[in-house]
């Protein structure tokens, strides 16, 4: 990383950190299933996995119709809470993947608690 400016290092080093200190305390919970996501400038993608890391459902907005990225997320995280509501799973782990909790990230565990499971 000595390519990198001293902004971009300093940003790096805390997003690590954070991703760290989420996943540790998501380690020592132990859960038996989690959702995991994915973020990018453009898109949004969560996953269902379990204990051994198997991937029960995956959803992303990459595909689905939306003006905004805002509306794409919407109509990917219905089609995730229905997935949940099918495969009965009263009580998931949200690992945000050291994201701030703020903006789409946020939206998504609100609207996931919304339909009645525990996060």
């Amino acid at each position: 990383m000595s390519h990198l400016g001293n902004k971009l290092k300093a940003k790096l080093e805390k997003y690590t950190m954070r991703k760290n200190r989420v996943n540790n305390k998501i380690k020592a919970s132990n859960p038996d299933n989690r959702i995991v996501v994915t973020r990018s400038n453009m898109y949004i993608k969560a996953e269902i996995v379990d204990k051994n890391w198997n991937i029960l459902a995956c959803v992303s907005d990459k595909w689905l119709n939306g003006k905004t990225k805002s509306e794409r997320a919407f109509a990917a995280w219905e089609t995730l809470a229905k997935i949940i509501s099918e495969k009965k799973l009263t009580k998931v782990v949200f690992d945000r993947n050291g994201y701030l909790y703020h903006g789409r990230v946020k939206a998504l565990a609100e609207w996931i608690r919304k339909w009645g499971v525990n996060l």
